[in-house]
């Protein structure tokens, strides 16, 4: 099955995006880069040969980006669809092994093996409990694709029929748990989402990571802590995810966050956001966090 490959870009680093978006075509894939980039710095031919550029001009959040190249690729007649993030980095012939493992004709979900670029840990993928508490997991020895109800959103591939029964992404979370909000709501809709432990890819979270004895924790903007916070208070407002999930995310990154106040420069920045996005959270404001 032919993928359409749809890659969403924030003030990339052109090279690498270039070099994304070419093994991506060597793979047969035809790729749309959404970039949300205030300035244009990216034009359609710095990109490889069936490569597309949508430019919105604007930091519109990774799910309206993602939801543009969904509408572009369905659009095109996609029967399969593959998300990426413009740091995704994958090897000759992950796209065919990963296609290949969709049943044609149904709504499926498949995701690679991940793993993290800086600290070489696994990213593992998420199971949810009779009571809806997530368990890690990450089975790279299996020797067969396994079940799971949560994963990362980059390197996953879904058939055209997932977005007709379980729908786009939500656009309320802007950026993160967008992912997560959306693996639930296919669970919701009786989507099946599979690990394919023989297809890897690595990863890149945060941009840069410290270690607090056994916890690795990414350092992120005060902007997109907002987003991290804020988006744990919404989870609980959407009836899909259970109340057990949205819990354990909300007390994890609360303690991640605080954390962060130790290894950054501009902690007040930091605490600003930080009670902006519980306040909103509890105002159950969506989209981009207001001016």
């Amino acid at each position: 099955m032919e993928a359409h490959c749809i890659i969403v870009s924030y003030r990339p680093d052109v090279a690498r995006l270039r070099g994304l978006c070419s093994r991506a075509a060597l793979d047969g894939a035809r790729v749309i880069v959404v970039d949300n980039s205030e300035t244009r710095t990216l034009e359609a031919d710095a990109l490889p040969d069936g490569c597309s550029l949508i430019s919105l001009g604007y930091n519109s959040g990774i799910a309206h980006a993602q939801n543009v190249g969904i509408a572009a690729a369905l659009a095109a007649g996609a029967r399969v669809l593959v998300f990426f993030d413009q740091d995704s980095k994958i090897e000759p012939g992950f796209l065919k092994a990963l296609a290949a493992s969709l049943t044609e004709g149904t709504a499926e979900i498949v995701a690679p093996l991940c793993v993290d670029e800086a600290t070489n840990m696994p990213l593992p993928a998420e199971r949810l409990g009779r009571w809806g508490w997530p368990v890690a997991i990450h089975e790279a020895d299996a020797d067969a694709r396994y079940s799971a109800d949560i994963v990362i959103a980059s390197g996953t591939a879904a058939t055209r029929e997932v977005f007709e029964r379980a729908g786009t992404l939500d656009e309320d979370f802007f950026i993160d748990f967008v992912d997560a909000e959306w693996c639930l709501r296919c669970r919701a809709q009786q989507v099946p989402i599979y690990v394919v432990p023989a297809v890897v890819m690595r990863h890149s979270i945060g941009s840069r990571h410290v270690k607090f004895g056994p916890f690795h924790v990414s350092v992120h903007s005060p902007e997109r802590c907002y987003y991290q916070v804020r988006n744990c208070l919404l989870l609980f407002r959407k009836r899909h995810i259970p109340f057990n999930y949205a819990l354990k995310q909300l007390a994890a990154t609360l303690f991640s966050r605080a954390l962060l106040l130790f290894v950054v420069n501009g902690r007040a920045s930091y605490l600003k956001s930080y009670l902006f996005a519980v306040r909103d959270g509890l105002k159950g404001v969506r989209g981009a966090r207001p001016a």
